[in-house]
């Protein structure tokens, strides 16, 4: 069984549309954010069951997933986007499961003040809290400072330590400091991209019909 402390790349797709939802983007793959959402905790499962996780080890990452989604997308999504997700809840919707907001909080707590805790499931929650889950922390910050530090001594060394090809994606890097804030900006910055490729192949594309249209009048 591979026990890689794998979990920065399972959760990729997660990172990318937390900071898609914070930059108020629409999805590119579905419908809603909601649907889009639903089938992001279900090849996460799907993922982690293929790689030989434990069923604990899935039920755990799959709630922070949960936990980390809902209070994003309640916290940026607006209108009817915003009503179908707070109606049902990713965390009700596949753990029929309510307040997870404090039941994370709980469940790092308790990993936290475990002797032989699983890494791969501290990597997880470290990484939600990284991309900006706070839960019931929202009131103490020293309590979510404490979870914090606890997390990254339970999988000290990943982050100088590479074990993806991705990179410290959205762990934090040697000084400490968390990578978030380069996900939130990488979409806006695509855009960006995108728009100019777009614009410059608009107009090189309008040149090339105006050389096409001389050179036809000139026959």
């Amino acid at each position: 069984m591979n026990h890689n402390p794998l979990i920065r790349s399972e959760l990729r797709d997660t990172a990318l549309t937390v900071s898609a939802l914070s930059a108020g983007f629409s999805p590119e793959h579905a419908s809603t954010w909601y649907e889009y959402g639903k089938t992001l905790v279900e090849n996460l499962r799907k993922n982690l069951a293929s790689s030989g996780r434990s069923a604990e080890e899935i039920e755990e990452i799959s709630y922070a997933q949960c936990a980390l989604l809902d209070e994003v997308a309640l916290q940026n999504l607006q209108g009817s986007d915003r009503e179908v997700w707070e109606m049902n809840p990713m965390q009700v919707h596949f753990f029929q499961s309510y307040n997870a907001g404090d039941v994370l909080c709980d469940k790092i707590e308790k990993l936290c003040k475990t002797g032989s805790a699983n890494s791969l499931i501290a990597e997880a929650y470290l990484s939600v809290i990284n991309l900006g889950f706070k839960g019931r922390y929202i009131l103490d910050e020293m309590a979510l400072q404490n979870s914090q530090n606890s997390l990254k001594k339970m999988v000290a060394g990943l982050s100088s330590n590479a074990v993806t090809q991705d990179g410290q994606i959205f762990y934090v890097d040697r000084k400490s400091m968390p990578l978030k804030s380069l996900l939130t900006i990488s979409p806006i910055w695509v855009f960006i991209c995108c728009s100019v490729i777009v614009v410059v192949a608009y107009f090189a594309f309008g040149y090339y019909l105006d050389t096409l249209v001389e050179q036809t009048q000139a026959l």
